[in-house]
């Protein structure tokens, strides 16, 4: 029994937006350029640190048929590619039945157009790049807490997958007091927070959105940027490569600290 070919954006099927609509194939496009980061280790050479890819292409192809035979008329298959364009432009979350469990973050690179409408066999193709994340990542976040209700703490955690991935954080006051510095050590990684003023009951949150690091305070349901206390001395990012790895925090008051991370895939 041959695999139905699925793919959908942000939780949309394709082929749930006409059912004239018949996927031929789903295809990766790994040709892009991947890098290797290698470190020199005492006695051993060289050893490797990190992999990482610039962009990856989905390429999906379909063909615009009714019962299995080409739908008649220019007029009908120009109103189901109107739709297509639709679902295809504004990009999103790509997921696929090939991929269970697994996501990719993506713009359209190339619409497949109404170019060929009078060709009733024409199959059609849309080009989806991955850039920012050009990575396959869990659908489901992984979550380690690290320390409750205390000034410091430490945990290990465990990276899957094949490739560095992006640590958020999230540091909840819990000591009925200002909180005004914290110490976060993720994978040997340091960032320094001076000067904050989170309340009783509020959180210092790093997460990061379409591969940028984002560092926040809550005040309510609202957030505040606070990325300038982060110190000059921090990294510029929090990340870990696949294997156990550990988390150390250190502040002036008591807190909660939770990491959370998506396991990525070359």
């Amino acid at each position: 029994m041959q695999l139905t070919r699925r793919v959908a954006l942000n939780g949309q099927q394709l082929d749930a937006v006409d059912s004239r609509i018949v996927i031929s194939s789903v295809e990766p496009q790994d040709g892009r350029e991947n890098i290797t980061a290698a470190d020199t280790a005492a006695g051993f050479g060289q050893r490797i640190t990190g992999r990482r890819r610039s962009t990856l292409d989905i390429i999906v192809k379909f063909r615009i048929l009714e019962k299995g035979h080409s739908v008649a008329g220019e007029t009908a298959r120009a109103l189901v590619m109107e739709k297509v364009n639709a679902w295809a432009a504004a990009g999103g979350v790509l997921t696929t039945n090939y991929k269970t469990g697994r996501q990719l973050n993506v713009v359209l690179a190339q619409a497949p157009g109404e170019g060929s409408l009078w060709d009733y066999t024409h199959e059609y193709q849309i080009t989806f790049r991955a850039y920012a994340v050009p990575y396959w990542e869990d659908s489901t976040e992984s979550t380690q807490v690290i320390g409750t209700d205390d000034d410091s703490g430490s945990e290990s955690f465990t990276v899957g997958g094949s490739a560095e991935a992006q640590i958020d954080a999230e540091i909840e006051n819990t000591s009925g007091t200002t909180l005004t510095s914290v110490t976060l050590n993720v994978s040997g990684k340091f960032m320094y927070f001076t000067g904050l003023a989170v309340a009783d009951g509020e959180k210092l949150v790093i997460d990061h959105v379409n591969g940028l690091i984002r560092i926040r305070t809550t005040s309510g349901t609202s957030y505040a940027d606070a990325m300038a206390y982060r110190t000059a001395a921090s990294v510029n990012d929090l990340t870990a490569a696949p294997g156990a790895r550990a988390c150390v925090y250190s502040a002036d008051q008591d807190c909660t600290v939770t990491v959370k991370w998506r396991n990525r895939y070359l």
